[in-house]
C-alpha cells in the first residue's frame, strides 16, 4: 500500500485508534511532508530519528534503532521526548500514545533504502497497562505497512518493573507473534540474571552506568552470551569499553559516532563496521 494511502487509512475514524482521542485534536494525527511522516499530538510535532546498528563481527548493518524527537508546533522549540509521555491523563491514552509513536517510526522506516531489523522501544507503563494479547494491536497496524513482527525487535526497560509475572507473560506474548525482544539499560540499578533467563531476550543493551562501574564486565558479558543473548552498547559508551579492553566481546553497536573509533582492535573489522555505518546513515 502506498505511504499516502496508509496515512489516510490510519487517520480515518476506523483506522484502529480509539475515538475519544479526537478530544485532543487527534482526528488526523499523521502528516506527510517532504518524504517523511510526522505526528501531531497535544500541540507537539513528533519526528522519527534512526541510528544504525552495526554487527561488530562482520561490520554489516544489523538494522536501525528508532528514537523520538519532539518540537513545539507553534514555537518549534525542541523538547525532551520524555516530556511527551507525561501528558496522557490515563493508562488508555498512554497506551495509545506509545503505540502511535511506534507506528510513526514504522511509517518512516518504509522510506529508508537500507533497513534491516527495526528496534522500537515499548514503554514499561504500556507493557503493564495491557492485560493480555501483547503485540496483537501493533501487529495489525504493521501488516498494512508491509512490516511483520519478525522484522521488529521490541526494546523494554525492565528496571523498576516490579510485576515480573506480568512482564514475563507480556514478553511471551510478543515472542509468540514473532517479535524479537531486547532488554534496555541492563545493569542500571541491578543485575537480574534470573529475570533474563525467564525472558530469554535476543539482545541485551548494557547501561552506561554499568559500563563505567567497577563491576566485572567480562564476566557479565560472558553470562549474557550463555543465555544466549547478543550484547549491544550505544556508540557514546565505546570510549569506556576501549579503556577496559572488552570491545571485542560486544556484538552490536548502536552507532551514533564513527564506528572505526569504537569497535575491536582488529583494523579490518573496524574498517568494515565503519563502512557499514557510513552507508547506512
Amino acid at each position: 500500500m502506498p505511504l499516502s494511502d496508509l496515512i489516510r487509512t490510519l487517520n480515518a475514524p476506523t483506522g484502529g485508534f480509539p475515538k475519544h482521542y479526537s478530544r485532543s485534536g487527534l482526528d488526523q494525527p499523521f502528516v506527510a511532508a517532504n518524504g517523511s511522516v510526522f505526528l501531531h499530538y497535544a500541540n507537539i510535532r513528533l519526528e522519527s530519528k534512526f541510528l544504525p546498528i552495526v554487527d561488530t563481527a562482520t561490520g554489516k548493518l544489523h538494522g536501525h534503532a528508532a528514537s523520538l524527537q519532539a518540537f513545539g508546533l507553534s514555537n518549534k522549540i525542541q523538547m525532551a521526548p520524555e516530556a511527551v509521555f507525561v501528558l496522557p491523563t490515563d493508562d488508555e491514552e498512554f497506551v495509545y500514545l506509545d503505540r502511535l509513536v511506534r507506528t510513526l517510526h514504522a511509517l518512516n522506516y518504509l522510506t529508508k533504502p537500507a533497513r534491516g531489523n527495526l528496534l522500537l522501544k515499548v514503554h514499561p507503563r504500556h507493557v503493564l497497562s495491557i492485560p493480555a494479547h501483547h503485540g496483537l494491536a501493533f501487529e495489525e497496524i504493521l501488516r498494512p505497512c508491509g512490516l511483520f513482527p519478525e522484522q521488529v525487535t521490541l526494546e523494554i526497560d525492565t528496571d523498576g518493573i516490579l510485576e515480573t509475572d506480568h512482564l514475563i507473560r507480556a514478553v511471551t506474548s510478543y515472542r509468540s507473534r514473532g517479535y524479537g525482544i531486547a532488554i534496555g539499560q541492563f545493569g542500571r540499578s541491578k543485575l537480574d540474571f534470573g529475570l533474563l533467563r525467564e525472558l530469554q531476550p535476543d539482545i541485551v543493551k548494557l547501561d552506561h552506568f554499568l559500563l563505567s562501574s567497577a563491576r566485572p564486565l567480562k564476566r557479565i558479558v560472558d553470562c549474557l552470551h550463555q543465555l544466549p543473548s547478543r550484547v549491544m552498547i550505544e556508540g557514546k559508551d565505546t570510549n569506556t569499553l576501549r579503556r577496559i579492553e572488552i570491545a571485542a566481546e560486544i556484538d552490536l553497536v548502536q552507532a551514533n559516532v564513527p564506528a572505526r573509533r569504537l569497535l575491536h582492535a582488529v583494523p579490518s573489522l573496524a574498517a568494515k563496521a565503519w563502512d557499514g555505518t557510513r552507508n547506512a546513515a
